[in-house]
């Protein structure tokens, strides 16, 4: 039996990245944010595991990630999953890069000029995801944390090993 899943799904993976760097509404920003994010995007009722930081709306974020139903089908760890996808996120941003969708300057992501075509603005008018009010709110409470260190991103959503960063 055949078995689709879009986290490994290289094309679905492109369309995630873009609407993501659509939603974060920044000049630049980390592949590992960007990989963190996609990640919710796909499996947005785990958004609860994440140790919010006080910020203005979190408590709504969480409380909404809270009633999420569960999906029927029996994942593995999250850590697991992600260390799995980070394959396809790997080439996804090449693909990007490639296309010149998005730029990479001194090891930072920016929406490069090609961004801003027809047909990608046609691609995320389609988008449920970029009209959607919580993952606009979760990634605007997320920008606010660090990716590193012992308060960083990394450790406040349990998905990347954070103890050997250097901060």
């Amino acid at each position: 039996m055949i078995i689709y899943h879009p986290k490994d799904d290289l094309y679905h993976c492109m369309f995630r990245f873009i609407t993501v760097a659509s939603l974060q509404n920044l000049d630049e920003f980390d592949f590992t944010r960007l990989r963190i994010y996609d990640f919710f995007f796909l499996f947005p009722h785990l958004a609860k595991d994440i140790e919010f930081p006080r910020a203005k709306g979190a408590a709504k974020v969480k409380k909404i990630a809270e009633r999420m139903q569960e999906p029927y089908e029996n994942l593995p760890d999250k850590k697991r999953i992600f260390s799995e996808m980070g394959d396809y996120h790997i080439q996804a941003l090449q693909i990007l890069l490639a296309k010149d969708i998005f730029k990479e300057v001194d090891g930072k992501l920016s929406i490069s000029k090609a961004f801003n075509s027809l047909s990608v603005s046609k691609l995320l008018e389609g988008s449920s995801n970029k009209n959607d009010g919580f993952f606009h709110d979760l990634i605007n409470i997320l920008n606010q944390v660090e990716i590193a260190g012992q308060s960083g991103l990394k450790k406040r959503t349990g998905l990347m090993e954070y103890r050997y960063d250097a901060v």
